[in-house]
Parts: C-alpha cells; structure tokens; sequence
C-alpha cells in the first residue's frame, strides 16, 4: 500500500503548509515599494548565502506580506531571513513576525539584523516559532521588514522557506540517507569481517537489504545525478568536475516539491552543493556544511550532518516531507576521530599517517594502514546514522517513514592497480550498498539477490508515495518494490567515468560484465563474475560473442563529449595531420577547405587524416566531436615536410604549447592528480593569429561548465578531487 496519495492542493484548514506553495493565501504583499503582482513573480526564488540555499520571499525594506491562515493545534511556525551580502556594510534591518486574530496583534519575532557591526549576522538567521496559544481559524501571519537608510533595492532582504508546522499531524516523510564512498564490502552488514557498521546491520533487521546494488558511476558528482534524476550520467551530462546538472532535469526533489512536500537536504560534500553544480533544484532547504574554521573541506564529520537533518525534520513537523542525508567520513583523507583512529591495527606511526595514498604510501604496510583508517571512517559514520535512527524513534517519526540507505561509490586500494575512485568502473566502486525500510515493517530483515541500481531509488519513492511515476525510457530505472515481490524483470546496469583522464563504459548483469576502456588504458574486459567476483581475470577471447552483445549495450547508452574541438590551420604552409582516439570521431566539419585539400575518416572513426595548403588570408578549420565523454584525441603530422614541433602549435585563449607532440587535445580538465590544475579558458581560441595550428573548445548550444577559479581549485583539492592549483 502507498503511503499517501496526495490531494492537488495541499495546506488545506488546520494543517501545515509551507507558505511558497500556497499563493493563493497571500492576501497583501509590498516590498520595497513593488506590488503583489511583483512579489509572486519573485517568490520562489533560490538565494544562496555560505552555500546555504533556501527558497525565498522578498523583504526588502519598507516591506509587509500577510497570509490568511488558520492555526492548527500544536502549530508552529519555522521561518529563516537575512540580508544579502551586497549589503552587509550598510545599516541593517529589523525583520518582524505578527499574528492577528480577533482583532489584536501577537508578536512573535523581532529581530534587528547588523551584519555591519555584527559577522554572525552575515548568515541565515532561523526562528522556530511557538503558535500554540493562538490556535483558530481566520488568522492572518505579517510578516515585516524596517530599514534605517532610503533605498529601493528589491533584493537586499529575504525571508527563507517559512513554514507552518502542524506538529501533533501525521504526515508522509521520506528520507534518502547517502554515505560517500562506502564500499558495500567494507560493512559488516554485506559480511565484512571488521564489525564496521553495528548500527545499519541492526537497521537491516527492519529494512530490505539488496546484495547487488550498482551505482552508475564511481564518483560524487555523477553518482548523485543519477540517484536525483534516474537517467544514466550519458543522459543527466553531469560527468565531469565542471559539469552543472541541467536545470531542464525534473529531479526527485521538484517532483516532491510539486506535489506539496517540504524538501530538505543537508550535505558534507562541496561538490554536490557548491554554487554553480545545480543540485539544490528542488529544495526548499538546501544546506551545504562547513568544517569547523568555515571552509568547504572532507572534515565535516557526520555529526553537523545529522544535527541539521533532524533539525529540518523538527522545523517541518506535520507536513510531508522529503530530506536527502549526505554524508562523507570515508572519503580521503582517512581521518576517523577517536576511538575509531586506533581501533583496527594496523594503527597510524610517526611519519606513517595512513590518511592519503598519494602522499601516504611509502611500504607495503601503509596499505593496511589506511584500510584500517578508512574502516575507522565507516565505523564512525555508522555511529551516527544509529544515533539518526534512535532520533527518528524518539520523535515517533521512524516507523511509517520510507528510508533509503545507500552510497554513492566505493573505494579502491590497489584492487586493480589504483587508489580512490573515479578512475574505473570495477566492482569495488560501483558495487553499494542500498537497503530499504518500507513504512510499517514491510518486507523487514529480507536479502534480495537481485542486481538493481541506484537510478531504481527515484521511481521506487514515487510508487511508494503513489505518485505518477516515470517508466523507461523516461528515466533509466524500476521500482524496487516488483523486485521484492518477486517476478521482475532484472535489466543489466550500465556504469560509466569520464574524470580527469579516466574513461571507462561497462554494463553489469548478475553473472557477467564488460568493460570497454578509452583512458588511459584503452582495451575490452569481459568478466564471470560467478567465477571471478573480484574482476581478476578477463576472459574476452574465450566470450567473444557475449561480449559483443553487452558491448552494444554500453555502445548504445555513450553520448557526444558536449564539447567541439576546433583545429584552425593558419600561415602560407603545407600541413598534413594525424588525429587519433581511443573513441569515434563524429560531426566531422571541414571549414573553408579548397580544391584537393582532404579529410579522410579510418580505422571505424577512430582515425582521422587531414591535408590542407591555407593561405594567409585564408586559414582553414577542422570541427569534430568525440564520442564517449573524455576520449582523448592525439594529433601529430608535419608542416612542410617536417615534424610538427610545439613551437608550431598555440592552445585556447592563453596561447600556451604542448610539451611535445604527438600530443593530446585540449580537455576541458587537466588529467590527473598530480598535474597543475590549468585555469586556461580553452573555450576561447588562441588571441595571437601566430601562423601554425590553432586549438581550442566550444560547448554544444544549450551547455555550460562551472567557473573554475583559484578558490574553487582550492576547495576541490581540499576534497582530493585536484592536486594542485
């Protein structure tokens, strides 16, 4: 049975509501001399202040927005506001909260914000606010704002998210709770001998636990994606580090959110809630967690991240609701606090940390070392989920709540050569654990052997709730809730990287899984996982014919890089050119090409020859495209009859050269961790018409890459998603 089936209108008499989704309600509205009119256009917005987002209200002094409401039992109300910081050193402004009734005026709030005189008022301010004296019908919530200076500026003040709780209500509440980089098989609850994760095997015992969860990505960004919008990451584009999640992707959260849920998310990982990455679409509250000196970094232990998730869930009391959990304690460094630092040998030495494999690893035993600091990671981290659990209880809010418990990858040390993840699509990266607990112990203490996948997670929380719910090839996955039942069909799990030089596609059924590699290998896996879960030895020549047929399935699900590479070819000289990938070279475009200069296309695509004689007032051009995401692209050739040298070739606006050539084209990342982070906007050609080849990158129409500068380098390398910047 479905939890709820909602009704079209929420925030009906004496129930909680939050105020953006009920418009209509809004009586009265004037900010800083703008209409009603002006005001609902504007409500909605998102503001983000120390990446803390919320949904807004304008309250740009003089301002005065009234609700008509009426105040249910045990009501509350839950509200946020500040000052935008293009005003922080400007005089302040007093926010006021009224409640009329009868004739007579209650307040509840009066708060003078001085971000001038006062840092701590240069971030949200949240009010939880106690209506229960004031419970009846035809009342009406003010809400105020006072300056101290003229001005008309429409954005210097927001309310965020306000909200009128109805706490002695029952309400539908679903929770997805995500522990980066927890390898499935480093948690005692999938048999792992260290007793790492006491507390999810107890939450096992109430939950639906799936032996063979694949995510379909081994890394944060395209991970989570998947997980908010079910579409495989070929589809969702969010693949590389300076990929946005398209604002055109319905996600999980705006689904909710359309059908009257309070949507919440509270995250340790910069990467997912950084400005720019467009992952808070969706919540009303979206709030990314600082370390303890203010700075996106690993150390935010899960303890702040639990603390803000219950706080989201006691400010939102009686009305249905949704919250997203992200954790990250296993993630490099490996820096679990104590008792957990020393509670697995072998136990951290004098110049022998075992926190980071690129700086850590010196002998054999470091190795050993770091597992144990990483177990330490999860064992803490399983800490805190129980105790998130043991709240959940407390507050009678566990048993009719739908949660899901997952990763979004795993981990690797030197399984197949390498450490971290994002580098391949091996079963300790994309292999996670996902349990389920259905509301009211449905199914509890079950195994399912059922290969399912993160992308199911989206479509199994709308049939749970009975929503419409999206079926392939609309989105990439199935409920889980067939798969329990028995008798659903089992579709093999595509999984794919393109970061920072690694380039892998791989589709994974129950009993086998190819892998095709572009970068920096480039060669066909096939694997038995029945007789090789460990992915040890491949068996492609003895499988020819069954790698095939899933190496059509992994060929089917790769897209175009979103990016087109330009060769400009300038100067009176003979060039003749040798491109080579990995990948295809589709979309070939010849630019101003004359009589007898050729293109000509070998090797399936993957090969491309040119000769061009430009004169030098008229340069010629190559475009193309490559396909999967990330394949390189390598060039060599000659200018006149010699070796291209790197003196004959200048890259993207800064003009630099390649070291040496063959060479490879321009990406929009460097490649890996160790190399200097380029800022160089390859988007832009060269600004010199030097005579040579010019190269450099345009975006598809419709796309867009964050921002790369120096302080988003340095909160990328906090994380080791960078070496250096």
């Amino acid at each position: 049975m479905p939890l709820l089936l909602l009704p079209a209108a929420c925030g009906r008499t004496g129930t909680g509501v939050e105020l953006l989704s009920v418009p209509e309600r809004l009586s009265e509205a004037r900010v800083a001399g703008r209409d009603k009119a002006w005001v609902l256009r504007q409500a909605g917005k998102p503001v983000r202040i120390e990446d803390v987002v919320y949904r807004t209200l304008p309250a740009a002094p003089e301002s005065r927005l009234v609700y008509d409401l009426d105040v249910p039992e045990q009501a509350r109300l839950s509200l946020a506001y500040t000052i935008a910081p293009e005003y922080h050193e400007r005089p302040g402004v007093e926010f006021s909260v009224k409640l009329r009734r009868g004739g007579r005026e209650h307040v509840l709030l009066l708060s003078l914000l001085d971000p001038l005189g006062k840092p701590a008022h240069r971030t949200w301010q949240t009010a939880d606010l106690d209506l229960g004296s004031l419970v009846g019908r035809g009342a009406q919530l003010i809400l105020e704002t006072r300056g101290f200076e003229p001005g008309d500026d429409p954005r210097r003040a927001f309310w965020g998210a306000p909200a009128l709780q109805a706490s002695g209500r029952k309400a539908p509440l679903v929770i997805v709770y995500l522990v980066d980089t927890l390898r499935a098989d480093h948690t005692s609850t999938y048999g792992y001998a260290r007793d790492t994760t006491p507390e999810l095997t107890r939450f096992a015992k109430d939950a639906v636990l799936f032996e063979s969860a694949v995510a379909q990505a081994p890394w944060t960004k395209p991970s989570v994606a998947s997980l908010f919008t079910s579409l495989l990451p070929g589809r969702h584009l969010a693949v590389q580090l300076r990929d946005p999640l398209d604002l055109g992707h319905v996600t999980l959260a705006e689904m909710l959110q359309a059908k009257g849920f309070a949507t919440g998310a509270t995250i340790a990982n910069s990467v997912i809630y950084s400005s720019g990455s467009n992952f808070e679409q969706g919540f009303s509250s979206f709030v990314g967690l600082h370390d303890a000196e203010g700075r996106a970094s690993k150390d935010v232990p899960a303890a702040p991240v639990v603390d803000a998730a219950l706080k989201f869930l006691d400010s939102h009391r009686g009305l249905p609701s949704f919250l997203y959990v992200h954790t990250m304690d296993p993630h490099v460094p490996y820096t679990p606090p104590p008792p957990f630092d020393r509670k697995w040998e072998p136990q951290p030495a004098p110049d022998h940390p075992g926190m980071d494999p690129r700086t850590d690893y010196k002998e054999p035993l470091d190795r050993e070392r770091m597992i144990a600091q990483y177990d330490g990671d999860i064992a803490y981290g399983d800490q805190e989920f129980g105790r998130f659990v043991r709240e959940l209880k407390a507050r009678g809010r566990y048993d009719d709540t739908l949660i899901v418990f997952l990763a979004d990858h795993g981990e690797e040390f030197l399984d197949h050569g390498k450490w971290l993840h994002g580098r391949s699509v091996f079963e300790e990266l994309i292999h996670v654990p996902l349990l389920v607990k259905f509301p009211r112990g449905r199914g509890a203490g079950r195994r399912v052997a059922q290969q399912v996948q993160v992308v199911d997670v989206l479509p199994s929380v709308l049939v749970e709730l009975g929503l419409p719910t999206p079926e392939p090839p609309v989105i990439a996955g199935r409920p889980l809730q067939p798969v329990v039942a028995g008798g659903a069909p089992e579709p093999p799990a595509v999984s794919e990287v393109s970061h920072r030089g690694y380039v892998a596609h791989g589709m994974r059924t129950s009993r086998d899984k190819y892998v095709q590699r572009f970068s920096p290998e480039s060669d066909e896996l096939y694997f038995d996982l029945k007789q090789d879960p460990k992915e040890q030895h491949s068996t492609l020549e003895a499988n020819r014919e069954r790698a095939r047929l899933l190496r059509a399935g992994v060929e089917a699900a790769m897209v175009h890089d979103p990016f087109r590479r330009h060769v400009r070819f300038v100067g009176d000289s003979l060039y003749e050119i040798h491109l080579k990938s990995s990948g295809w070279l589709d979309g070939v475009e010849p630019i101003g090409f004359g009589l007898g200069e050729t293109l000509q296309l070998g090797d399936g695509n993957r090969k491309l020859q040119v000769k061009v004689r430009p004169r030098r007032d008229a340069p010629r051009e190559l475009v193309f495209s490559v396909r999967p995401m990330g394949a390189p692209v390598w060039l060599e050739g000659t200018r006149d009859g010699r070796p291209l040298a790197p003196k004959d070739v200048t890259i993207a606006e800064s003009g630099y050269q390649p070291a040496a050539v063959p060479f490879k084209l321009p990406e929009i990342e460097s490649d890996s961790d160790s190399e200097t982070q380029r800022n160089d906007n390859v988007l832009v050609p060269p600004r010199l018409e030097r005579p040579g080849l010019q190269l450099w990158l345009t975006l598809a129409p419709g796309r867009s890459v964050l921002a790369f500068d120096e302080a988003t380098c340095e909160k990328l390398r906090a994380l080791g998603y960078v070496g250096k910047c």
